[in-house]
């Protein structure tokens, strides 16, 4: 069996558990499957020269990037026409394009920025993005307080604390729109949130072949 079959079988399995909790991936075909292994592969090779993840090994990457960024499809919205100067979702300070990448592949009927201000990690971004055939992701290199871009939804990996990201993502979120907030343990949300912001959702998430504490605020932006 190849290194690849064992990636994928170890994607297929993860996102049969994903599944069974109620994440919404059950439905990720074969070709978006193999293209995330294509991503895992790349990352791998970009890696050994410009040490874009402190995550080595190829099977790890599928548990702490691949998996641990399609947690989120959860909270993606639907597909909607509507103002073509917003994007559906915006990732902020993607790093080497978790979890914009992943979730680009499977939601392909979504508009997606990734804003990085790293330049070799927006360069590796940019190369995936192309031998993957990504139509549905730009990729802007700039400090996120230049940005002046708005999205349905904002989410960060591992950007900033909790309670500045809510404030950078304030000016980025149309009103109504939702701010995702990809937190280690739920009590690093801020006791109260800013008066922008009503929280609709704090989930504790499982990542499969994870040990760490995973929690998901979603909050929603007010007008004004």
């Amino acid at each position: 069996m190849s290194p690849d079959s064992h990636l994928r079988e170890a994607l297929d399995r993860g996102l049969r558990t994903l599944a069974h909790a109620g994440t919404p991936v059950g439905d990720i075909g074969e070709q978006e499957r193999d293209r995330l292994i294509r991503l895992v592969a790349l990352l791998g090779k970009w890696n050994k020269v410009y040490n874009l993840t402190a995550v080595r090994d190829a099977r790890q990457m599928v548990d702490r990037h691949l998996l641990d960024s399609l947690v989120m499809t959860r909270w993606l919205p639907d597909a909607q026409a509507g103002d073509p100067a917003v994007y559906d979702v915006m990732d902020v300070g993607t790093g080497a394009g978790l979890p914009v990448l992943p979730l680009a592949l499977v939601r392909p009927d979504l508009r997606f920025l990734s804003v990085e201000s790293n330049g070799k990690k927006t360069r590796f971004q940019q190369q995936a993005v192309l031998e993957l055939g990504l139509t549905n992701v730009t990729v802007l290199q700039e400090r996120i307080e230049n940005v002046n871009d708005r999205a349905r939804l904002v989410l960060s990996r591992a950007f900033t604390a909790p309670v500045d990201f809510l404030r950078i993502a304030q000016a980025l979120c149309v009103p109504e729109g939702k701010v995702a907030v990809m937190l280690g343990r739920a009590e690093r949300l801020p006791d109260s949130l800013q008066p922008h912001y009503e929280l609709r959702e704090l989930v504790e998430v499982a990542v499969p072949g994870t040990d760490s504490a995973r929690h998901v605020a979603l909050c929603q932006r007010q007008y004004g």
